[in-house]
Formats: C-alpha cells, structure tokens, sequence
C-alpha cells in the first residue's frame, strides 16, 4: 500500500512539474528550451522560415531566425529567462500567422510577445507583449486566457491594437 501511495504521489508531482513547463499552451507548432539546454530545438513556420533556440552565457536564451539562407536574431536574448518557447499561431483571427515568444522570466512570472508580419514586408515586428503568472492560451477566436499559479484563468479579448480587453 505504501509503495502504491508513493509512485501515485511521484507521478502527480511530474505530472505537476511537467505541466508546469508550458507557457503557451494548447499550441501544435511550438518549440521550448530550459537554461542550460545544450539542445538546438526548432520549428519550420508556415512562411519556410525556421526558428531555432539555443543558450549561450552569457547571453542566455536565444532565439533565432533562418530564412533564405540566412540566420539572425528574431528578438532580443533572454538572459535571465528559465525557459523560452515559441509557437506560430493566428492570435487575431486575421488569417495570418503570428510568432508567439513565451519567456518564463522567474517561478511565478511568464511574459510573451506577440510578432506580427506587415503587408509587403518579409520581417516580422513586435505588435504586443503581456505580463502573466504561470501560462497563456490562445483559443483561436481571438481571445486569450491567462492562467495563475493554481490554473485559473482570465478571458480577455487581443484588441487591433494588441492591447488586452478583460471579458
């Protein structure tokens, strides 16, 4: 009996840690690294541009963007972040993709910065950024949820001018 308490409190606390990881949730397009990661994880976004992240002291948490055979910085680095994570998404419903950028800047504050591609250009450009507690979801009809260290959440309306409306 001992034994059966004990794997069942082990999963729940990974299963708590290990959904505790996600910033920007519900996303199929996404990639994420911690600090520390020698990894190089990326994703090929809809416009065949690629985004890869990396960590470097002392710059941190990178985020990088390659396309037409050239690579550079996507956003500033992110230094102090523990986690980064990226997606591409349709936040406004306007038929075009968005870079998502999801920092988890401490254990109980998440920022993102939305990146929007102007008409006629080929770079994307910063259009918001918002302050969270644990996570944001973004259910496609656009509005975004932001959830709190004990998973509730507030609904609010991403504006034209990506400004937040509460619902």
């Amino acid at each position: 009996m001992k034994i059966l308490l004990s794997l069942s409190i082990l999963l729940l606390v990974v299963f708590k840690v290990s959904s505790g990881q996600e910033i920007i949730k519900g996303m199929t397009n996404t990639v994420s690294l911690v600090k520390k990661s020698a990894k190089l994880p990326s994703i090929k976004n809809k416009d065949g541009s690629t985004i890869v992240l990396s960590y470097k002291e002392p710059d941190g948490l990178k985020v990088m963007m390659g396309k037409n055979g050239k690579n550079f910085p996507f956003c500033d680095p992110y230094p102090n972040a523990l986690m980064v994570q990226v997606a591409e998404f349709d936040v406004d419903g306007d038929g075009k993709q968005e870079i998502l950028v999801g920092a988890r800047t401490s254990t109980e504050t998440v920022e993102i910065k939305i990146y929007k591609k102007p008409e006629f250009e080929t770079l994307y450009k910063q259009w918001t950024a918002f302050t969270g507690v644990q996570s944001f979801e973004f259910p496609g009809d656009g509005n975004v949820k932001l959830y709190d260290m004990k998973g509730k959440s507030g609904l609010f309306k991403v504006m034209a001018d990506g400004q937040l409306n509460e619902l």
